[in-house]
């Protein structure tokens, strides 16, 4: 009898183990850039091209790192890489799968929207930069990045001109 016991509750340790590895993927966690590309630019020179994809490295210094978390029923987004006395991140929806938000800079009219969905692996971000013109929004820029999950990431110092550095394991 208390074999069958100890087999029993071994079994069912390991069967809830299994059952929470198999949780399918979502959006919340710590994720870094690996590549970007730009798809629009206003204003851009006859002979610029864009449209490729730029590699980045995993231990760059100053990488796009964000942190997303479920807070209750929502959720909420850190951007690394931003010092948020500088710069306001408002999530404008997100799910289990996709995040929506806008990040702006205190001393510019001009806004950052990202909208941010699983693939595969990885997490796509379509980014829009518009500024105010002629009393309407007009499309400065468009891009995208990919991101991959990280164990973790954390601010490495304090905020410089290209922005505050961040590891990531």
């Amino acid at each position: 009898m208390k074999k069958s016991c100890v087999l029993f509750f071994t079994l069912l340790a390991l069967s809830s183990a299994f059952a929470q590895t198999d949780k399918p993927p979502t959006i919340e966690g710590f994720w870094q850039d690996i590549a970007g590309r730009t798809i629009f630019m206003r204003n851009v020179a006859p002979a610029s091209t864009y449209g490729d994809w730029n590699e980045r490295e995993l231990d760059a210094t100053y990488p796009q790192a964000k942190h997303i978390r479920r807070s209750g029923e929502a959720f909420e987004l850190s951007d690394l890489n931003y010092d948020e006395k500088e710069y306001s991140v408002k999530v404008v929806s997100a799910d289990e799968k996709r995040i929506r938000f806008v990040r702006e800079a205190r001393w510019s009219s001009c806004r950052v929207q990202h909208d941010c969905s699983l693939s595969g692996n990885e997490m796509l971000c379509a980014m829009e930069t518009s500024c105010p013109e002629g009393g309407k929004q007009v499309v400065d820029w468009r891009g995208e990045e990919r991101y991959v999950r990280r164990t973790g990431c954390e601010r490495d110092g304090r905020a410089q001109a290209q922005g505050i550095p961040v590891k990531c394991r």
